[in-house]
């Protein structure tokens, strides 16, 4: 595995209607190291199978 790659597993939740949907937890002192930190903006971009998570810039936010 690269050393900025994780592998991680999808969750389970319950939503206000009981409903058990998908989750995914990203935390750790590896995301700190990339440079997020508390209260970032993010941008989600999303296809299928694959979501990109990108940090925005304080102009961009």
């Amino acid at each position: 595995m690269e050393e900025n790659s994780r592998k991680l597993k999808v969750y389970g939740a319950t939503n206000k209607s009981y409903q058990t949907i998908p989750q995914i937890k990203f935390e750790g002192q590896w995301l700190k190291a990339l440079g997020f930190c508390v209260g970032d903006r993010l941008q989600v971009d999303c296809e299928e199978n694959r979501i990109t998570i990108t940090k925005l810039s304080d102009d961009n936010g």
